[in-house]
């Protein structure tokens, strides 16, 4: 074994890792030690004080020479990972290199082997100056932007932050021969054109609505209640809802259909740069110049007989083919971004991080009563009549290409709506129910996409008939009408749906595990790629960082002491998951599921050049951020032989830092993981196959001759999404199945949810265990200076200012000082900090005070929400040294207004080398006496 270990060349990242907490009992998750105590009173029999743990710990599992070569191979692939083109700097990075494979190779045992190899670690990344200063690479080209890409993937793979992959969702699906698809091949981020491009050549016999023979029939496994995507959190209202929306552009089968295209929809006319000389937009879409960049974009919309609503609710036929008017394009914004309204969607577009439209939080948050014309009025969207010609106008808060003007404004969640429907059926009621069922979705809707709602029966069925009036009317969608069925059964029995399609009630199905070798090679079958990759999330954090991630005061949530979660150290070891993944048989895994076996963190959907379909899969910054996973393996991330190797590396490791101490045959020390489920089936149809891989692979006596075992437990919860939200998200597991999908067109702003900054990754990380802001937790470079991963995602994303390599908040150190006077006044005093100061300068315009007390708590309650903006009299401000100082008075009639916990919005306008940026400086909170009974 020790030659196959110098013999194979492999990349792995070696992190020491020093542990506190030790699991005992027969659940690793109810007991812990301290210094070899336990709070349940047992001591640890194994429990060896530090300071002598290089003296009496010795790993069998590898010779010293054997482990040397590993951490020697690791050093090396650390360095080969550093791409320089400064010869200075690339030379000094050579000499610590070399001087770490020297130390390596004088050292003495297994504990100064990895000491050598972490210090010369060290002094590589030291010889690379921090990246420090203002930075943004939103202008670079496709090509630039796809290498940041890669090394943003690069990063999470050494550090595990992408998961354990299993398999990309795409697969074997069957269609009924009366249907004619748009193409035989699928075509990635497209489909088959089914319903754009196909056809519909004879009736359903098993349907007894003759108006509905020729229509497309499919199943969904639950009625979701609603249509509105509006104020919805997952992604299953969203498909009811696009049967109907419509956005300024779309897309269409090219004509080789082999590809796509963009068109526009709503829009009459590509975006055009405001403020670039001679930019125009005439050709055809693939000869424009979509590298253009510009804050502020401008196209033709498409109103009056262009465009016109349809609805099939004879409560609302008033509204059946009345053209859209200008207004209408507003009211779209006024509807999802008034807080009033309390829409899910309108939230997370205005407190997003990244490209935003200008002045987007400000009328948010400014219109927690209702909408707010003032603050309407300097969001930066606005409809202008030019030459009989209806504009509208977008500006975003920084530069952006051509393409991505366009993407980002092409939502249909801001389809144009008149303000007189929605005031006629209510906001709560919109794309909804209304409270006694008399009103359905039908009669709460108007379409502008290709279909319009016809039917919808609770429970039962949804139905869609074509809009005339859709703009593609004529060209495309052919179909008559869409049929979905509520099948319940779908929900728990994976054959459900197969079940159907044999007989002969709908058009199309998937193939379960149990069916595919009898249909997958069927003349009716065809294969498609995916739109996500599903994965185990790993739970990496140490007892310390869980604590700070999760504990009682933690960072992302506050668990009691009671719920506090035990993590299992072995998964804080990169080598005992890099073990566990090249453990798994992904081939096998995949075909019997009729899935596509990939080590991928992205599907094949994701694409790095959207504007010619190039797949971030098929680019080189990919295949080379994921070689490590893939070398000397079956091509899918499978070497069973190389896992064990490597669960010996990580017990070795794991004894000499005293983690673990091993047991003995007749009583091994078990190492019990937890996999944590989707759905009840997953037991079944997931989780024994797993544990199966797991389980053969570590417990092989050539690993440590039975000195320890690997148990490997399930648990599922009552709906599908307890995983994320009970689980993954709050840290209460070991490993978690799930995937997150979303913004296929723009991969390098969705690699955004691998941070482990909340407010970077919109509260969905699910891999737990790196700090994606230290800089120092790896060597990640580009453009010869080092960062951490969320500065360089945030440079490549929009502005970030860095600090010592790291993602630095404009202003840090908040102080918020009150001091009650007689009177029953509150003087108070902000002081906030710039991270940069020699390069900033703050300039403020406005301090509003708001209470926000119980608005939360109760939705219907937003009358509660009071704010008030002091005159300019009333507050001084003061910027010196880098302190941005501002004081104020909040008079006896303020503070007898507002009561508990008070905000301060500092609005301001930030300059940060030469770039303004109007805004909310920061928002603040100090205790006010609690209002007197």
């Amino acid at each position: 074994m020790a030659k196959l270990l110098k013999r194979l060349s492999m990349i792995f990242l070696l992190v020491i890792c020093a542990f506190s907490l030790f699991a005992c009992g027969e659940d690793p998750h109810t007991h812990e030690f301290v210094n070899g105590e336990c709070e349940c009173g047992e001591k640890d029999p194994n429990y060896v004080p530090e300071e002598v743990l290089e003296d009496v710990i010795t790993p069998e599992y590898l010779t010293l020479d054997d482990y040397k070569a590993y951490v020697k191979h690791d050093l090396e692939s650390a360095y080969k990972s550093i791409k320089l083109t400064d010869e200075t700097i690339k030379a000094n990075v050579k000499a610590q290199y070399e001087a770490g494979l020297a130390a390596i190779d004088a050292a003495e045992n297994y504990s100064q082997v990895k000491k050598a190899s972490a210090d010369y670690k060290d002094k590589m990344a030291e010889a690379i100056p921090f990246a420090d200063g203002v930075y943004s690479f939103t202008q670079l080209s496709t090509e630039e932007k796809t290498e940041i890409l890669g090394l943003l993937e690069a990063y999470a793979v050494r550090n595990g932050i992408t998961g354990i992959s299993l398999f990309e969702d795409g697969g074997y699906s069957m269609y009924n021969p009366r249907v004619t698809l748009g193409t035989e091949t699928y075509i990635p981020g497209y489909g088959f054109g089914t319903l754009a491009e196909g056809s519909i050549n004879a009736d359903l016999e098993t349907e007894n609505n003759a108006a509905w023979k020729r229509y497309y029939h499919t199943i969904n496994a639950a009625d979701p209640g609603t249509a509105n995507y509006l104020n919805d959190q997952g992604s299953e209202v969203a498909d009811f809802y696009g049967y109907f929306g419509a956005g300024y552009y779309t897309t269409h089968m090219s004509a080789t259909k082999d590809s796509y295209v963009w068109v526009p929809e709503l829009a009459s006319t590509f975006p055009l740069a405001v403020n670039v000389a001679n930019d125009n937009v005439n050709g055809e879409y693939k000869e424009l110049d979509w590298n253009v960049t510009d804050t502020t974009w401008k196209f033709e919309i498409k109103v009056g007989s262009e465009l016109k609503y349809n609805t099939n609710s004879t409560l609302r036929a008033a509204y059946n083919g009345r053209p859209v008017e200008a207004e209408d394009y507003l009211t779209a914004y006024k509807l999802l971004l008034t807080k009033a309204n309390g829409y899910f969607r309108g939230s997370e577009m205005a407190n997003g991080t990244g490209v935003k439209i200008v002045g987007i939080k400000e009328y948010y948050e400014g219109s927690a009563e209702g909408y707010n014309d003032e603050l309407f009025q300097k969001l930066g969207v606005k409809v202008t009549e030019e030459n009989g010609k209806t504009y509208f106008t977008i500006t975003y808060n920084q530069p952006v290409t051509r393409f991505y003007a366009m993407y980002y404004s092409t939502s249909s969640l801001l389809m144009p709506i008149p303000q007189d429907f929605i005031d006629e059926v209510g906001v709560k009621n919109y794309l909804g129910f209304n409270e006694d069922k008399t009103q359905t979705p039908v009669d709460n809707s108007l379409s502008l996409g290709s279909y319009t709602l016809e039917k919808w029966d609770s429970e039962q069925q949804v139905v869609y008939k074509k809009n005339p009036y859709y703009v593609y009317a004529d060209s495309k969608y052919a179909i008559e009408g869409v049929h979905i069925n509520i099948l319940k059964a779908a929900a728990s029995d994976p054959e459900a749906g197969i079940k159907e399609f044999l007989a002969g009630k709908t058009d199309a199905t998937g193939i379960p595990q149990t069916r595919l070798e009898e249909f997958k090679n069927d003349p009716r079958t065809k294969k498609s790629t995916g739109s996500s990759n599903f994965k185990l999330n790993v739970n990496a954090t140490d007892a310390k960082t869980w604590d700070v991630l999760f504990g009682e005061n933690g960072k992302v949530t506050q668990t009691p002491a009671e719920g506090k979660w035990v993590v299992e150290p072995a998964l804080s070891n990169p080598n005992f998951v890099k073990a566990l993944s090249l453990s798994i048989n992904r081939i096998e895994f995949a075909d019997k599921r009729g899935s596509i076996a990939s080590v991928d963190y992205l599907s094949s959907n994701y694409m790095s050049d959207p504007v010619n379909g190039i797949s971030y899969a098929n680019t080189q910054a990919h295949k080379d951020a994921v070689a490590g996973l893939l070398e000397n393996t079956d091509g899918c991330g499978y070497n069973l032989e190389l896992a064990r190797e490597y669960f010996k590396v990580a017990l070795s490791e794991l004894e000499a830092a005293g983690v673990y101490t091993p047991g003995t045959a007749e009583n091994p020390k078990v190492i019990e993981l937890e996999i944590a489920w989707m759905y009840p089936q997953h037991e079944e149809n997931y989780h024994n196959e797993i544990k199966q891989y797991f389980e053969t692979a570590f417990n092989d006596a050539s690993v440590s001759g039975g000195k320890y075992k690997l148990d490997v437990k399930f648990w599922v919860g009552n709906v599908w999404s307890d995983v994320y939200y009970g689980k993954l998200m709050l840290g209460q597991y070991d490993l978690g199945f799930g995937s997150i999908s979303g913004n296929t067109l723009n991969p390098l702003d969705f690699v955004s949810v691998l941070s482990s900054d909340q407010e970077i990754s919109g509260s969905f990380t699910l891999n737990w265990g790196t700090d994606t802001n230290d800089p120092n937790a790896d060597i990640l470079v580009y453009n010869n200076m080092r960062w951490s991963y969320d500065a360089l995602w945030t440079a490549a994303n929009s502005t970030a200012i860095v600090a010592e390599g790291a993602n630095s908040a404009f202003l840090a150190n908040k102080e918020v000082k009150t001091e009650e006077n007689e009177d029953g006044s509150i003087d108070v005093e902000v002081k906030l900090e710039t991270s940069l100061p020699e390069l900033s300068v703050i300039e403020v315009e406005d301090v509003v005070v708001c209470w926000y007390e119980d608005v939360y708590a109760n939705d219907e309650n937003w009358d509660l929400y009071q704010e008030t903006v002091l005159e300019a009299a009333d507050y001084t401000a003061e910027y010196k040294d880098g302190v941005l100082t501002v004081k104020f008075t909040c008079s006896a009639e303020l503070v007898a207004k507002y009561y508990g916990q008070v905000g301060f919005d500092v609005y301001c306008t930030e300059t940060v080398d030469g770039n303004a940026t109007p805004g909310v400086c920061e928002s603040l909170y100090a205790e006010f006496p609690a209002k007197a009974e």
